[in-house]
């Protein structure tokens, strides 16, 4: 649970300092004045990165430096600092917490965060990547494993994809070391596998309750994981072995959990450019509720909530069904003015 954030020089905001109620906190304000990038500061303090940039686009224009300040609590009282410096070429950044040098992979876990953003929408629109991105962001926050093989895999993937670019160019003859990299890249493929089944496999078992209770239908509402690849290390090795010539050919790795597709679908029916916009933003609903309930199941501390102007967004069977969720979890959300349908809530005017 967090207490009070204090921000310097990040984005729009010099100097700014806010305490954050046990329960809600509502900031309003007026929009392009800032509420957006406070929610930022609270995810990139525990997330590590951004949901919306790049970290050098943190720092205020006016300045060379941005520090973030949360005051959070646990077991005991806890501050976490962040002083993000620009260098030549982007930027640089130190973590610590009491004064205590931090890893961002030390970070990652400590108060898992669950963020509602108006384009939650794209999760079931557009690409891939984005759903990737999002098995990505709730397993990283419940399980170290799966960073650490996430990390490995994504090193060892750029070194692979950089030889094999050499290799289609003529700049590199080195194509035993294909083998080597295939090797590295087995097993943690075989734990990111298994951790994004398990994500799948649990969202599925909740999913359909929270569409029906959105939308007041029936509906069988299901997730599939496509994989490129095998799922256990021998055969990963096999596949990632059988594709070395066509690799080569394209100059980066054609297969493997930076490729998969999650396929999402509607009474059987795949709803990819197939629903309503009411639709569309019902099952993007479901799905992030269903990443409050896995959060809450995997990590002793409950998620904290962002809801960043997401409410106007909602009809009013939407936002009944959201304001459930975040009673007893800490939750804080933007608006341009107060909604008559919550109450309870601590007020910060920007």
């Amino acid at each position: 649970m967090i207490n009070n954030v204090k921000l310097t020089n990040f984005r729009s905001h010099q100097s700014l300092g806010i305490s954050i109620d046990p329960r809600t906190t509502a900031i309003i304000g007026r929009n392009a004045s800032g509420k957006t990038n406070i929610l930022e500061s609270i995810y990139y303090g525990f997330i590590t990165k951004s949901f919306k940039a790049t970290q050098a686009s943190l720092i205020n224009r006016d300045s060379d430096f941005s520090k973030i300040n949360i005051s959070y609590h646990i077991d005991k009282d806890y501050d976490i600092e962040y002083r993000i410096k620009k260098t030549l070429n982007s930027a640089s950044r130190t973590i610590t917490i009491n004064k205590i040098n931090k890893k961002p992979s030390e970070v990652l876990g400590i108060q898992p965060v669950v963020i509602f953003v108006p384009d939650d929408v794209r999760i079931i629109t557009d690409g891939p990547q984005l759903r990737r991105n999002l098995l990505n962001s709730i397993i990283i926050q419940v399980s170290k494993p799966y960073l650490v093989a996430l990390n490995k895999f994504q090193k060892v993937l750029n070194q692979r994809n950089k030889l094999l670019n050499g290799l289609k160019h003529g700049l590199s003859g080195n194509k035993d070391q294909l083998f080597i990299y295939n090797l590295q890249l087995a097993e943690p493929i075989e734990i990111i596998y298994q951790h994004r089944d398990m994500l799948i496999k649990f969202i599925n078992s909740v999913i359909g309750q929270h569409y029906s209770a959105i939308s007041g239908n029936k509906d069988n509402v299901r997730l599939e994981y496509l994989s490129t690849l095998p799922k256990n290390k021998e055969d990963i090795l096999k596949s990632l072995e059988d594709s070395t010539n066509e690799d080569i050919r394209i100059g980066f790795s054609s297969r493997g959990p930076h490729k998969d597709e999650v396929s999402i679908s509607l009474n059987g029916y795949k709803v990819r450019d197939s629903l309503s916009r009411g639709e569309n933003r019902s099952l993007a609903l479901s799905i992030k509720l269903s990443e409050i309930d896995y959060i809450k199941i995997n990590n002793s501390n409950p998620p904290l909530l962002l809801l960043d102007d997401v409410l106007s967004e909602l009809d009013h069977e939407r936002q009944q069904h959201l304001l459930e969720h975040t009673k007893g979890q800490q939750t804080i959300l933007t608006a341009t003015d107060m909604a008559d349908n919550i109450s309870g809530y601590k007020i910060v005017n920007i």
